[in-house]
């Protein structure tokens, strides 16, 4: 019987857990007889009792392995960890609070066929609220007009890899990356399924606006370079303005001898050009930062327990 591993990262989500669990095993025993799941809790760092009722199910369920992290790291070092411990001969992650839906499974194992080796779970609905909505379609927007036109305009946080991806995921040591731009950016043949996404049932989403702007600028750092070159191109075209209004002065001094220094003209130029320096200065240094995290070469997550499966060690 093949082996689907199923990698559930969470944080903070305490009883829905077993909610996860049970949407996730319904849909083998309903959708996939001929499947087996194998089934990675993931708790990133959890402050309250997450681990204890994941342990509940690993007890109940052999199936079920869990991953517990010292810290929190994030979601997206949550999943690769799972899935760099995962054992299935394809792998699938998605949210612990189903609002993308387990149901979406068949139909991503059925759309992988040869010669793919990636499937998207692209949204074409979500019930979240409008400034969610809006901050996805800006942020999916920005990323395929800097990044790469393969990105998905509506977003996914759903995919199914087999194990050769899997196995190209492990050998990645980058810490400051994202998901979705590492899948399609590896150049993997992939194809989609639709689906809609539904609003959370139980409890508030851990996916906080602070979250949200910190993984786009991971984003922009770990797969562009467009933010220094536009940072080059303001500063150019601000000092040409610059060259050109000085040009105008003193011509308009000679020959008029109407301009009277002031200081409103000279603050603004002080202080468009602290600003762009100060963008700049951010900019690089953003990059920087991530050099050196990658140089130190400090370990992706620290596991603090496993449940049901032994720590991988390559």
């Amino acid at each position: 019987m093949r082996v689907i591993s199923v990698v559930i990262p969470s944080f903070n989500e305490g009883e829905n857990v077993h909610f996860a669990y049970t949407s996730v095993t319904k849909v083998f025993t309903e959708s996939l007889p001929s499947y087996s799941y194998e089934i990675i809790f993931v708790d990133d760092g959890s402050s309250d009792d997450t681990f204890k009722h994941i342990q509940a199910i690993c007890e109940k369920d052999k199936g079920v392995k869990a991953i517990k992290f010292l810290n929190n790291v994030g979601a997206h070092t949550a999943i690769r960890a799972g899935l760099e411990h995962s054992t299935g001969e394809m792998a699938v992650f998605l949210a612990c609070d189903m609002q993308d839906p387990p149901d979406v499974i068949p139909s991503l194992i059925a759309a992988m066929q040869e010669p793919y080796d990636i499937v998207l779970a692209i949204r074409k609905k979500r019930k979240d609220s409008l400034k969610d909505k809006i901050f996805s379609r800006l942020f999916f927007s920005l990323m395929k007009s800097l990044i790469s036109a393969k990105l998905p305009s509506e977003g996914s946080s759903m995919y199914l890899m087999n194990e050769r991806v899997i196995k190209s995921l492990r050998k990645l040591q980058e810490k400051n990356l994202t998901l979705e731009g590492m899948f399609v950016l590896m150049n993997y043949k992939h194809t989609e399924v639709t689906y809609e996404r539904k609003a959370r049932e139980i409890g508030e989403s851990k996916w906080t606006f602070s979250k949200k702007i910190a993984i786009m600028i991971d984003f922009f750092v770990a797969y562009s370079y467009s933010p220094i070159r536009y940072v080059t191109f303001v500063g150019i075209t601000i000092s040409l303005i610059g060259f050109l209004w000085t040009i105008y002065v003193i011509f308009r001094t000679i020959l008029v001898g109407d301009m009277s220094p002031g200081w409103p003209a000279l603050v603004s130029i002080l202080i468009i050009g602290f600003g762009v320096t100060n963008i700049s200065l951010g900019i690089i240094a953003e990059y920087l930062w991530r050099t050196l995290d990658e140089a130190r070469n400090r370990p992706k997550y620290i596991i603090d327990k496993v449940v049901n499966m032994e720590e991988r060690t390559d």
